[in-house]
């Protein structure tokens, strides 16, 4: 590993990166990919926290406040005087005792990505600025040829940054921190060390930061690389581009037959979280009347606020999106009913369990074995407690029955013969994936569905319509041009309930 810089420079570098993130990341954080929060003004960014990596990175720490709503706080490494990245990189100009330098997004260097590594196999603790420590952990999965392999930064849309390393290691930076060990830590190490589950990356270590006062935090995770054909979501939306249109739902049975076998290993996953009673964090729970009541009181208040956000917006949105918008708010108490079926779970003496979260094609890869599980940390806007909390396993299905209905409304034409074709395709997927999980849930140890078909409709339904209004929120205020794709989505949701009522 190269040295760190001497201590009277590394005080100077630390001045300097106080001045350049207050004085010019509020201006740079709403462009990153894995920013979090663009759609909130922001009013200050200060430096929480920043340790010396080697001769040029720095891991630093950035809190972010807004005009409005609870603070934050990004992971934005860095490193310092090296040109000629790729437009759009992260690039800040520092001024250190004089001498003008630049501070880059440190993930578009491999030199810092090998020094990463480095310090994972030297088991590496740094000191910070602030009178903490960054403590590099790996576990008996680290493999013993790590620094042969070189670094390669993916590219693909992410809320956090990953640089696999040959075909080894994966690293995934976390980018909003939460305070604590992360889920993927702590749920990687359940299910590949204790559950024996095979469908998950295996765990080989994390960055945790020891702050002088406050628990130690997870800054990123290294997992074992798992050799596989790609995302779910890119083979999904590549077999249905590459078909004509008004034709997918008649080909695409081995699509179909994957989908069944994804549901499979859902069901299983279910199982797995569910299988150690011991275990306080992962022990199955009843649902008991008062969680139902909690869950549906929850999606009635993102009812209110996403009919409330969409008002807002109405003005703003073209044509061929206000129609769907208004009819969104319009139908603001039958949603309100629809979110009031999750009550139903508080009679059917099922079980809850830690779940996914932010389950969807995305979050999934595919091995000549089957489907791999990705991230744990669940949705990137609720709170870290909420990924924490046991659930009804059906907020996962419900995730994937949206992802596929995405799959469809992103690629195919919205107008003509594509649209019933479309439909026909959506629902075909839903009922394999479904049959997939169903029989694989039923061999789980304890209950984790609702007993009757008519209740498991209705509650799935109910999960459905409150992933759609997530969809919604997070459209608006990352990919406007995207919101008619959750707009529809609900619209033949609320169809589809109307006829079964």
């Amino acid at each position: 590993m190269a040295s760190r810089p001497h201590r009277s420079d590394a005080a100077r570098i630390v001045a300097a990166l106080e001045r350049a993130v207050s004085g010019e990341l509020p201006a740079l954080l709403p462009r990153q990919r894995w920013f979090g929060d663009k759609g909130r003004p922001i009013g200050a960014v200060a430096l929480r926290d920043c340790a010396a990596l080697g001769a040029r990175g720095w891991l630093v720490l950035v809190d972010v406040a807004f005009a409005a709503g609870p603070d934050q706080t990004y992971a934005v490494p860095l490193v310092l005087g090296r040109e000629g990245l790729a437009p759009g990189a992260l690039s800040m100009a520092l001024e250190a005792a004089g001498a003008p330098a630049l501070a880059l997004d440190a993930f578009d260097d491999p030199e810092f990505c090998r020094e990463l590594l480095g310090a994972f196999e030297r088991r590496v603790t740094v000191p910070t600025c602030r009178d903490g420590v960054v403590r590099f952990v790996r576990t008996e999965r680290f493999p013993a040829d790590a620094a042969a392999h070189a670094p390669r930064r993916l590219t693909g849309e992410q809320s956090n940054t990953s640089v696999i390393y040959g075909a080894s290691l994966v690293f995934k930076a976390i980018r909003r921190i939460r305070p604590g060990i992360a889920i993927d830590c702590e749920v990687g190490a359940f299910l590949t060390s204790r559950a024996r589950f095979a469908h998950v990356p295996p765990l080989a270590g994390a960055i945790e930061y020891a702050p002088a006062s406050g628990p130690v935090t997870t800054l990123g995770v290294l997992q074992g690389y798992v050799a596989n054909h790609g995302d779910g979501w890119s083979w999904v939306t590549a077999h249905l581009k590459n078909l004509p249109p008004e034709r997918v739902d008649a080909l695409s049975d081995d699509v179909f037959r994957e989908l069944r076998g994804l549901g499979a290993i859902t069901g299983e996953l279910h199982g797995a979280l569910a299988c150690d009673p011991g275990d306080a964090d992962f022990s199955p729970e009843p649902i008991a009347a008062a969680d139902a009541a909690a869950w549906s009181a929850r999606v009635v208040d993102d009812v209110g606020h996403t009919c409330e956000r969409v008002r807002g917006r109405l003005s703003t949105l073209p044509p061929e999106l206000a129609a769907g918008a208004r009819a969104l708010v319009a139908n603001e108490a039958e949603l309100v009913a629809r979110a009031r079926d999750l009550e139903i779970l508080g009679g059917q003496r099922g079980m809850k369990i830690r779940v996914h979260g932010d389950y969807h094609l995305g979050q999934t890869l595919r091995t000549d074995g089957g489907f791999v599980v990705l991230d744990f940390e669940g949705e990137p806007g609720r709170p870290a407690a909420d990924a924490r909390r046991k659930q009804c396993a059906l907020v996962d299905v419900a995730g994937m029955l949206r992802s596929l209905d995405y799959a469809v409304q992103a690629t195919l034409p919205p107008s003509g013969a594509a649209v019933e074709a479309g439909e026909r395709w959506v629902g075909h997927a839903s009922a394999t994936f479904l049959d997939g999980y169903r029989e694989a849930a039923a061999r789980a140890a304890v209950p984790l569905l609702p007993a009757s078909p008519a209740a498991f409709a209705r509650v799935l339904a109910a999960f459905e319509l409150d992933k759609a209004l997530y969809e919604v929120r997070y459209e608006l205020d990352n990919r406007p041009a995207w919101l008619a794709v959750p707009l529809r989505g609900l619209g033949r949701l609320l169809a589809r309930e109307r006829l079964v009522s």
